[in-house]
């Protein structure tokens, strides 16, 4: 079985990738009621990020996926260090495949850009590309709002994004991947790395972990009924049986 967490329900576009590719048993956890990650502090993303492991440990799994880039960009390190079990996080895959390329672009939120995480990794592989970094905050709640393909999500696509200049854009936030076709629009002829998609496609090598019956069991910190409503849009398909918990 295998723990996932995310600030919200956006980690189920990773959750998605998981199910494809090894029909994984997963438990998930969305923390909605402390959403989002992006606008806070690290002491209290790590502070978060270790709650979150708490409660998953709980159900006996035996491995944590941290969906949520930001977690993974100031947490994963503290939460390997903490815990004895293997802990996988978005952001090392999808920079080693950036790594490919000379001229890379990375948008997410406030705190993923600024903690520099994805820069940090990318020139682990590739110490001659060039990188830049947006952080495009309005893209999260445009989305939560299911406001995915629509004029108002495009201009702010447009406004973000419109003289990137670069072969490769790295989604650096789960909600993204949902925002592929406006992006598409924005700039047609670029590569999209979908941080969640590049982490399934790395475990390979952990298949005899991930691989399973397909059962998935999901766990809120706010409404049940919204993270039901917004959940299917990134898992692709309706599911039942949304549980509250208080991790205080």
């Amino acid at each position: 079985m295998i723990g996932v967490f995310d600030s919200g329900v956006g980690g189920l576009s990773v959750v998605k990738h998981l199910m494809n590719r090894f029909n994984s048993d997963i438990i998930y956890l969305g923390d909605t009621a402390r959403l989002p990650y992006g606008t806070k502090s690290k002491d209290t993303i790590v502070k978060y990020s270790i709650q979150n492991a708490e409660f998953l440990i709980s159900k006996d799994i035996d491995a944590i996926v941290v969906a949520c880039n930001t977690a993974s960009s100031f947490a994963i390190d503290e939460l390997r260090e903490k815990y004895d079990i293997p802990i996988f996080g978005v952001v090392e895959p999808a920079a080693k495949r950036a790594a490919e390329f000379d001229n890379i672009c990375v948008i997410g939120t406030q705190a993923t850009i600024s903690s520099n995480a994805y820069l940090k990794k990318i020139r682990k592989y590739n110490n001659n590309c060039k990188i830049e970094q947006r952080a495009c905050p309005l893209f999260v709640p445009l989305v939560e709002s299911g406001w995915i393909d629509n004029e108002i999500t495009y201009m702010t696509a447009k406004r973000y994004l419109f003289d990137i200049n670069c072969g490769v854009l790295i989604l650096g936030c789960t909600h993204y991947p949902l925002l592929k076709d406006v992006i598409r629009k924005v700039i047609p002829k670029i590569e999209l790395i979908d941080s969640g998609e590049a982490l399934a496609e790395s475990l390979d090598e952990y298949k005899d972990v991930f691989q399973g019956s397909g059962s998935l069991e999901c766990y809120t910190t706010d409404s049940k009924e919204k993270f039901a409503e917004l959940g299917k849009m990134f898992l692709g398909k309706k599911f039942n049986g949304v549980r509250l918990t208080d991790l205080n």
